[in-house]
């Protein structure tokens, strides 16, 4: 009666299941999703400038904004993780952070798109802590390197593809259409993060 539970548990630790590769990947998906949330903002930057008049400094202060409450953050987002776990805590700041994405398109001056950007900026800060504490969990001490190379390299490429598929969002629907389109995306991943 006692080998049995020693022999599965060794067997569970020989053979991981594949489900870890499947939290990697949503994860990469997260990281791709918090870059393009970032992007969209600089490149639409002119139109934005356009319509309301913003100077140079107004939109440095906007982009600020997410810069400052992005540092702010950082730790009591890893304390969220920490307090809640990675299901629960990672949903909860994507969905906060997708509405911040979709709000900045209705906002109405310099000062609401700098309260809206640190908010935005005050979920996102989070997303970095609480996913390596999720994938801490679920990859192999063997893999725990690789994965972190493929999450940041996720996220550079969210980055570097999000500035031409803004300006075709721009170009036909407005400045506006493309924070509502991220947020969907965003909303859509952290349903599914959460029902997985």
């Amino acid at each position: 009666m006692e080998t049995a539970p020693q022999s599965s548990a060794t067997g569970s630790q020989a053979r991981p299941t594949r489900v870890r590769h499947k939290v990697l990947w949503l994860t990469v998906a997260a990281y791709m999703i918090t870059y393009m949330d970032r992007v969209v903002i600089s490149t639409a930057a002119p139109a934005i400038q356009e319509e309301y008049g913003f100077s140079l400094v107004t939109m440095g202060w906007i982009f600020a904004s997410f810069q400052i409450a992005y540092a702010l953050f950082q730790i009591p987002g890893g304390w969220l993780g920490d307090k809640f776990g990675p299901r629960r805590a990672l949903t909860g700041i994507v969905v906060w952070w997708s509405s911040f994405t979709a709000a900045t398109a209705l906002t109405w001056s310099a000062s609401s798109m700098i309260v809206c950007r640190f908010l935005f900026g005050m979920g996102e800060a989070g997303a970095f802590p609480i996913a390596t504490r999720s994938l801490s969990r679920w990859m192999l001490l063997a893999e725990r390197g690789w994965a972190q190379g493929v999450t940041h390299a996720g996220a550079r490429l969210g980055g570097a593809l999000t500035p031409a598929f803004v300006v075709f969002l721009i170009v036909h629907f407005g400045w506006r259409a493309p924070f509502f389109i991220f947020a969907l995306a965003g909303l859509g991943w952290a349903a599914f993060w959460f029902w997985f």
